[in-house]
């Protein structure tokens, strides 16, 4: 692995030097990362789960936060890596190599951007991430409502209130995403099950769970969740029931 990026490389192509982007600008969801010998390339979003989870579980920011992503990243189905600097190709080149490039078929096998595997190093601290936010006494969503109808709050300090449970919720969600692309198809639900995460967040992040496993394995949410129900009952078979109806067209 390597420990920092060049800021400026001399194309081995044209020989023009170029900055390499290495996270999505200001105004972008996300940026794309080149292999360093073909012209495929994965697409890195802010919002992607295990982005957010580099970020807040290592607590790596820029740089470091870049190199961690890189690290993190499965091999290319050619069998070279992934890199910011693309084999230290720069843009204009990877355009003209994709142009004159017609490209071959799409494998039909699936291909997870992240190397599960190698994620697994940080298993543990994230499992252990989770362990402290189901046991945090962190005000919720209905306890902040409650405090603003008394008159407890005034409006600015709720609004405010209302966007840090909602980053914070986010942030959760993302790491458990994570978190089930480790555990994978088989342990993840029975995991989610005896710690309790449906106690916590609700019946919603089985979904989340189920979400997680198709960016690790490819399932859809869909064929995740019809096979799961059969194991929940209650209100929250119910639900999940009724999510299912919902994203096959049932209404």
């Amino acid at each position: 692995m390597v420990d920092t990026f060049a800021k400026e490389i001399d194309c081995v192509l044209c020989q023009e030097r170029f900055s390499p982007v290495i996270e999505p600008g200001e105004d972008k969801p996300s940026y794309d990362i080149y292999c360093t010998s073909c012209v495929k390339w994965v697409r890195v979003g802010k919002s992607d789960p295990v982005r957010i989870t580099l970020r807040n579980i290592l607590k790596l920011e820029g740089e470091p936060l870049a190199l961690a992503v890189q690290n993190y990243l499965a091999p290319c189905p050619c069998g070279n890596e992934f890199s910011h600097d693309a084999g230290k190709r720069c843009p204009v080149c990877i355009r003209k190599i994709k142009n004159q490039t017609h490209g071959s078929p799409a494998p039909n096998e699936y291909h997870c951007i992240w190397n599960i595997p190698k994620l697994k190093e940080i298993e543990g601290k994230i499992f252990e991430y989770i362990l402290g936010r189901l046991n945090s006494e962190e005000e919720n969503l209905n306890q902040l409502i409650e405090r603003f109808e008394s008159g407890e709050l005034d409006p600015g300090t709720y609004m405010e209130g209302v966007e840090n449970i909602q980053i914070r919720d986010a942030t959760d969600v993302a790491v458990i995403k994570t978190w089930s692309m480790l555990a994978g198809p088989e342990m993840a639900f029975r995991a989610a099950e005896e710690h309790g995460l449906s106690v916590r967040y609700g019946s919603r992040i089985l979904v989340s769970i189920a979400s997680g496993l198709e960016i690790g394995y490819g399932t859809s949410i869909l064929t995740t969740l019809s096979k799961e129900e059969k194991n929940l009952d209650g209100p929250e078979r119910r639900e999940i029931q009724t999510f299912i109806k919902k994203i096959a067209g049932g209404f």
